[in-house]
């Protein structure tokens, strides 16, 4: 999948989900690399959508080069909402989401209060969302092919693909990280969060290098404890 590459030579760029967030508390796989000394630009967020996990991406990839780009794929039915002065309030009365990510409030699967119930009920349309999120990552494929830039496409949580022309896009098929976590020998259920613990993220980082990186950073690694 990937020619070998000096670390030095490698720029990385990531973005995804809570569950590879690099500012959570837990050790995530995205920051393990980073420990290890790869050169990696973080764009994870906590709890946000795949519509903002890629023009975050995008934005980026407009912006500076890169060799690499890793996108983790998120889950469906969730909204990132662009904050202004009217919907502030909102946020801070959102007892899951109440805080913002890059001006935005990720609120996730969270139906708090009435506004978001009302939009789940009524306004979400699930279609529209499957093929907003293939069109934007068939653009991310053709732009980083344009660029020579090696991509790598997962799933982070499981997504329900029901339009047949989510199979043009170039999925890692192998696992989806959170059922890999659930089945593995270091799973331990934890009610207040999804994001699989530090003993999964070494581990998790270890397989996107074998995978996808394959730098030389195996004895780092082991000092991860």
């Amino acid at each position: 999948m990937t020619v070998k590459q000096k670390s030095a030579n490698q720029k990385i760029l990531i973005s995804g989900c809570g569950v590879s967030y690099g500012k959570n508390e837990i050790p995530t796989w995205v920051k393990v690399l980073k420990i290890c000394g790869l050169n990696i630009k973080d764009l994870t967020g906590p709890g946000i959508t795949n519509s903002l996990i890629l023009n975050l991406l995008v934005d980026e990839l407009h912006k500076n080069n890169y060799t690499h780009v890793i996108c983790q794929l998120t889950s469906q039915r969730k909204l990132d909402v662009e904050l202004n002065d009217k919907n502030r309030l909102l946020m801070q009365q959102d007892s899951v989401r109440n805080y913002s990510f890059q001006h935005y409030w990720p609120s996730s699967f969270s139906t708090d209060h009435d506004a978001k119930r009302m939009y789940y009920d009524y306004l979400y349309s699930p279609g529209i969302e499957e093929k907003d999120l293939i069109i934007k990552l068939l653009y991310l494929q053709e732009l980083c092919a344009k660029k020579s830039i090696q991509l790598f496409i997962f799933e982070g949580l499981k997504i329900l693909w029901k339009d047949p022309l989510h199979k043009k896009i170039k999925i890692f098929k192998d696992f989806i990280m959170l059922e890999d976590y659930k089945n593995s020998k270091h799973y331990t259920h934890n009610e207040k969060t999804l994001t699989p613990n530090k003993f999964y993220q070494i581990e998790f980082a270890r397989k996107i290098n074998d995978i996808f990186l394959k730098q030389n950073i195996n004895d780092k690694l082991k000092r991860f404890k």
